[in-house]
């Protein structure tokens, strides 16, 4: 088991961290990250996943919430809950020449299902935070498969 200061220092990396890739995506730097985390929320429901990725183009105003960052994001209908989509709407988007189907939602990640993150730069991985702890700890804390 981990001792207090251990967590408290851990999660202390973490929040240093999220707060500067917010500030960076905010800036309007043209970064790339890679959250890895247990699950988020989508317009309030949870959701499971291994990761997420933040950049200029996913992170649509991004900003701190009490107990992690929220952005608008875009998801296909089909990963959804169908009263999200029927509440949302579809839109349509191009990605990489194809027209597809895409659900605008907001999406909140909370730091405590965050377990690492790393930034690319010029196609190289450079790790910021890694906490195996919180993946084997948090991980059943989410539904597992589609809604």
């Amino acid at each position: 088991m981990t001792s207090r200061p251990t967590s408290e220092n851990v999660a202390k990396k973490r929040a240093a961290v999220i707060n500067a890739m917010i500030s960076s995506l905010r800036r309007g730097e043209d970064r790339q990250y890679f959250v890895g985390l247990v699950g988020y929320y989508i317009e309030g429901i949870p959701y499971s996943a291994s990761g997420l990725s933040m950049d200029l183009a996913a992170a649509q105003d991004i900003c701190h919430t009490s107990g992690g960052y929220a952005c608008t994001a875009m998801f296909p209908p089909k990963l959804l809950e169908p009263s999200t989509v029927k509440a949302n709407g579809i839109v349509k988007i191009n990605v990489g020449g194809q027209t597809i189907d895409a659900v605008r939602v907001r999406l909140e990640v909370m730091l405590d299902d965050i377990w690492s993150v790393a930034e690319f730069i010029d196609g190289r991985q450079h790790d910021l935070f890694f906490d195996l702890d919180t993946a084997n700890s948090r991980l059943g804390k989410f539904p597992v498969g589609n809604h």
